[in-house]
């Protein structure tokens, strides 16, 4: 019985082939890891993004009394009185690496804090803030954050831990 071998042409045609099913292998490996690197990037600047929002409306809310802007007014910053009558100045400054931007930032009038502490950076960013007080006791946010090209809005009300709170809002 004769035994049948591959000729050099099947061996040349099953080379190609296997080449050109490990190019497509490598390409599409390649491109996913290149795409998760993107994706992890800008998955992790909207995660610090959210918990630094999430932080700011718990601190808002934490407050006792909203002293500026007067209840029917809308302005670009903010001035809260906390439960132990600390003042908290919530103020925009323009940002250093985008001139359409700017950063929010805290003031906190207390003697007993780092002067670190008493001036900090709470979200970059920002594209537009305003706060509308409704009450002594509840703050309207109309924020617009901006990153990586796209523009994210969030527009919220936030009632203050203290005996106005209880109170209508409209």
């Amino acid at each position: 019985m004769r035994r049948r071998a591959f000729t050099l042409f099947e061996i040349l045609i099953a080379l190609a082939l296997f080449s050109i099913l490990i190019g497509l292998l490598a390409w599409l490996l390649g491109f996913g890891g290149r795409s998760t690197g993107r994706l992890t990037s800008s998955l992790a600047l909207h995660q610090a993004t959210r918990r630094a929002t999430a932080r700011f409306l718990a601190d808002i809310q934490e407050g006792m009394e909203v002293i500026s802007p007067r209840p029917g007014n809308t302005a670009a910053y903010t001035v809260i009185r906390d439960k132990i009558s600390v003042l908290r100045w919530y103020y925009q400054v323009p940002s250093q690496t985008d001139p359409t931007l700017s950063d929010l930032r805290v003031s906190i009038k207390d003697d007993t804090l780092p002067a670190a502490q008493q001036d900090a950076l709470v979200i970059s960013n920002v594209r537009r803030l305003t706060f509308s007080t409704r009450t002594e006791g509840a703050l309207q946010i109309n924020l617009e954050l901006a990153t990586e090209g796209q523009d994210y809005p969030l527009l919220t009300t936030v009632r203050l831990r203290n005996i106005a709170s209880a109170e209508e809002l409209w």
